[in-house]
């Protein structure tokens, strides 16, 4: 999630997009002729040896330098979110011991919108300590993907930092429509799901789409938005109504009239075009072969890729916190790398003359120059901060979260399971809350301890879309009689039942990909060549995948390239490219799935 409070982890879109793909074989639409199949070589690998306990010390004696990365260079990541705190740390691992790297938090804390909070509570006479997640509550395995890789870079960090994954197993999802809950396949049998109005007023949908799928398929030159595409593609609007606007609401908090089909759906979107390849191959852009192909040459992060069962991952007890933490210690062991809290970056200009980027903090009238800064704020905050250089970013667009901490000292209030979404279709009277989903954390076992007093504990997520054309978001006190409302009219819950609740507006924490986003975003890979000469990147969720593991993918690439041939004069958006170039991998050269499970 980076600094990025993503509502969803990003395999729950896989997860619910396979139970659409199951009305209309969405999960075996293969690929568009367009894209160019070419074989792509991998990058070397750092040579190193691990041991589950390693110390801060061991962590960095496998540092690298690269030829472009000169002696005595000043390199500046402005935000220390997950996506900043990423890119410092494999800057640090990588460019010589004299280049200094300074990292810009405008907060006093760093991690972004990861937070875990321990809360000392007493309700009903039951005491104790219970952990809640106030941002992002797990990880995505990502375990039965073969079109991202992401969780390779994780499990890097992880094997470096010695933290320690736990992989739960799957639990029960459901989509709450029209007026109760609907359990998803596989928890419900094909038998129940199929007497269900979210399945039957879909089933016209599927037919639609074979239809369609029987032509011949062209990807459009024009973006669309989600809803549009899959009206295009099936001849109905249920589907996307009541299944893509609970997917997009769990991930985006957004509106799938608005938000790009293919930067949205990335995965279902190309897997509709591409041709098919046959069982044997799996379907990859080159910029993940090469990723998967670097990663996967260590043996230990093969290992931790191979043992999700689920589809989530998180730290245990030790919360989501502990990786900011721990990427935040192994920074401030380094000699050559200064973080600087509290200060709000006022400018960033060009000094063309002198080829260096300068920095103004709001703590200081002074400037500091550097040779390349990488920017991972919102694509907004760096418009504002670069005057009048990026007009591409300067009209996108986030929305703001509503998010309600519950715990209730009885357990078992709810049915077992990771928790539920809510589409856009269900009736105003069922949602006046405005809700996006309710997340089972009891059941998911994230951040709880040994010691953690047994209960029910929740989160809710409230707004996202719903917040930019009506109403403004509540107020914390009143976010709390609005979600206990909504607990008590959809898992009957009684709004007066002894609890402990807080609530925390996220504001404007999700960054929303609108259709035209990769258009846009070549607009600005332009302008910051223009403006700044390439040497301002930019990295994150504004741009690219969303969410915690988006976050650190988004920091281990802009500092890879940072640190590779003409890595100084680069933008960090090169590989939004359009169309981007397609590579047919042989299973045996995937070595970090279990394509037993894939079938």
């Amino acid at each position: 999630m980076g600094c990025r409070c993503t509502v969803m982890a990003a395999a729950d879109l896989s997860r619910l997009a396979a139970t659409v793909g199951g009305l209309a074989n969405l999960s075996r639409m293969n690929a568009a002729a367009m894209m160019t199949t070419a074989a792509v070589g991998s990058v070397p690998l750092r040579p190193r040896s691990r041991t589950r306990s390693r110390t801060r010390t061991r962590m960095w004696s496998c540092r690298r330098g690269y030829a472009t990365t000169s002696d005595g260079s000043r390199i500046a990541v402005v935000g220390g979110g997950l996506t900043g705190l990423t890119t410092a740390y494999y800057l640090a691992k990588k460019v010589p011991p004299s280049t200094s790297i300074t990292l810009y938090e405008g907060s006093d804390r760093l991690g972004g919108w990861v937070k875990t909070d321990r809360v000392d509570v007493d309700v009903g006479g039951t005491r104790g300590t219970v952990s809640f997640e106030r941002g992002p509550r797990t990880l995505s395995s990502l375990h039965r993907s073969t079109h991202r890789f992401d969780d390779l870079v994780l499990y890097d960090l992880a094997l470096d930092l010695g933290l320690k994954l736990h992989t739960p197993p799957d639990r029960p999802r459901y989509i709450f429509y029209p007026d109760h809950l609907v359990a998803l396949p596989p928890a419900a049998s094909i038998a129940q799901f199929i007497r269900e109005p979210l399945f039957l007023e879909s089933f016209w949908a599927g037919l639609g789409f074979i239809i369609r799928r029987m032509r011949s398929r062209a990807v459009p030159l024009e973006d669309m938005s989600i809803a549009d595409w899959l009206r295009d593609i099936s001849m109905s609007r249920t589907v996307a109504d009541n299944f893509a606007s609970a997917m997009v609401h769990g991930i985006y908090g957004g509106d799938i009239d608005k938000l790009s089909a293919r930067s949205v759906f990335d995965r279902l979107y190309w897997g509709y075009y591409l041709p098919d390849m046959g069982p044997g191959i799996r379907q990859m852009t080159a910029r993940e072969e090469v990723l998967m192909s670097t990663l996967s040459k260590d043996p230990n992060v093969q290992k931790l890729a191979l043992r999700p069962k689920g589809s989530l991952l998180h730290f245990g007890g030790a919360g989501m916190e502990s990786l900011p933490t721990a990427l935040t210690h192994a920074l401030e062991s380094q000699p050559n790398v200064e973080i600087v809290r509290g200060s709000p970056v006022a400018a960033i200009d060009y000094d063309r003359p002198a080829r260096q980027v300068k920095i103004t903090t709001a703590a200081s009238p002074t400037t500091e120059a550097y040779q390349r800064v990488i920017s991972t704020t919102s694509s907004q905050a760096l418009a504002r901060c670069t005057g009048d250089k990026l007009p591409s970013l300067a009209g996108t667009h986030s929305v703001s979260i509503m998010t309600v901490n519950i715990w209730y000292p009885q357990p078992n209030m709810k049915p077992p399971g990771f928790g539920y979404l809510i589409p856009r279709s269900v009736p105003r009277e069922h949602n006046p809350e405005r809700a996006l989903g309710v997340f089972f954390d009891s059941d998911v076992g994230a951040a709880t301890r040994p010691d953690e007093p047994p209960g029910t504990k929740l989160f809710v997520l409230l707004g996202g879309h719903y917040y930019d054309s009506g109403p403004p978001p509540p107020s914390e006190s009143d976010a709390v009689e609005q979600a206990k409302a909504l607990l008590e009219r959809h898992l009957g819950i009684p709004r007066d039942a002894p609890c402990f609740a807080m609530a925390r507006l996220a504001n404007e924490c999700i960054p929303q990909h609108y259709v035209g986003h990769h258009d846009r975003m070549m607009r600005a890979d332009e302008e910051l060549r223009d403006g700044f000469d390439g040497r301002l990147a930019v990295a994150g969720g504004s741009y690219s995948t969303i969410g915690a593991m988006g976050a650190l993918r988004a920091g281990y690439d802009v500092a890879n390239q940072t640190v590779g041939p003409n890595g100084y004069f680069t933008t960090g958006l090169e590989h939004l490219e359009f169309p981007a170039p397609f590579v047919g991998v042989p299973l045996g050269r995937i070595p970090v799935r279990r394509f037993k499970q894939l079938g």
